[in-house]
């Protein structure tokens, strides 16, 4: 019912696994990136009281940032687990047969900001300690940060190589992050986010060092305390895989997983329907200009100390918020993303 569910190529991997030929409108709302406090706030808080009842769709109800008992009491709003669309990915590239060669001795994913919120960090420290520990490594750079010619600098002048996922919408995007993640030997980080979690499930090593990036006004839920007091053992240098693995698998949502006709059920794709439609190119479109523009009060607040952006922010970019046409294509293999000539 809104663009958010088909970002980084989600719904192409879930309608690829419960055997559509192409994606469809979701009658609900899709977690689109994992979280260390609940989802509802994170992704949903615009548009939380337009979805049905109960189709808050979330990776799980296992992270120890959240629980749903608690999110219930803060938010008032019930969510239903079904599995991240990575683990759905991963399962799929594994029973495919294809051979997966851990041919990449580190992938690098630096924590980034976007067009509307900007990240505090020293890139420059970052790339050179990376390349002190890891040699020249591959970095995966997300598309924003492709366009700041000082972070792109930064990163070849320590002498890595770069390559990126491509644009959100790309319904390829996870498969690009996948395939980056399941051909590596580590995969490395300076902060506890998505792909460090997707890395530790599908047995990468992970590698957690460097400044710490912080999005400019947020605190609490973000700082490196904070994550740190919660996940000590992403932290850990001599920490085992498995032990990764099953805490990655708990906040991605394993034991949440649907079958394949389960997962048609839940997200309303047995059967056409006129409101998703309508809902994705007018209702929730409207409902976020709306709140964006302070002329609806959101019914569940945003993160902790958040951001504080002005609808002037928004309007440098509008198009990023409005609906476009859904994926023409599912995804269900993994996908090498092209490297990047910055020199």
């Amino acid at each position: 019912m809104d663009i958010q569910n088909h970002f980084y190529g989600h719904s192409a991997v879930l309608a690829g696994y419960a055997g559509l030929q192409r994606p469809r409108h979701m009658a609900g709302l899709l977690q689109h990136g994992w979280t260390p406090v609940t989802p509802i706030r994170t992704h949903f808080a615009d548009l939380a009281d337009s979805a049905p009842l109960g189709n808050l769709f979330t990776w799980t109800h296992a992270s120890r940032g959240w629980s749903e008992e608690e999110s219930l009491r803060e938010t008032g709003f019930a969510s239903t687990p079904i599995g991240s669309p990575a683990l759905y990915l991963a399962e799929m590239a594994r029973n495919s047969g294809a051979a997966i060669e851990r041919s990449i001795d580190a992938v690098v994913f630096p924590f980034h900001g976007t067009r509307l919120l900007d990240v505090e960090g020293d890139h420059q420290g970052y790339a050179r300690e990376v390349f002190e520990r890891e040699g020249s490594a591959l970095v995966c750079m997300h598309v924003d940060d492709l366009q700041k010619p000082e972070i792109v600098e930064a990163w070849r002048k320590a002498g890595h190589s770069i390559t990126t996922a491509g644009e959100r919408r790309d319904p390829a995007f996870l498969a690009r992050v996948m395939w980056l993640l399941m051909s590596s030997k580590k995969v490395v980080s300076n902060r506890l986010a998505t792909a460090l979690i997707y890395g530790a499930a599908v047995e990468t090593p992970v590698s957690l060092y460097g400044p710490h990036f912080q999005i400019a006004g947020v605190q609490e839920t973000s700082s490196e305390e904070y994550l740190r007091s919660l996940w000590p053992e992403f932290y850990e240098e001599s920490i085992s895989v498995p032990v990764l693995q099953k805490i990655a698998y708990a906040e991605l949502g394993q034991e949440y997983m649907k079958s394949p006709s389960d997962l048609r059920s839940v997200l309303g794709w047995d059967s056409p329907g006129l409101r998703p439609f309508a809902d994705y190119w007018i209702g929730a479109p409207w409902t976020k200009a709306k709140s964006i523009l302070g002329l609806k009060q959101r019914k569940v607040g945003p993160v902790v100390n958040e951001a504080k952006l002005s609808p002037l922010h928004f309007l440098k970019d509008p198009f990023e918020h409005l609906p476009d046409r859904l994926p023409r294509s599912v995804s269900t293999r993994l996908v090498a993303p092209d490297f990047i000539n910055v020199g």
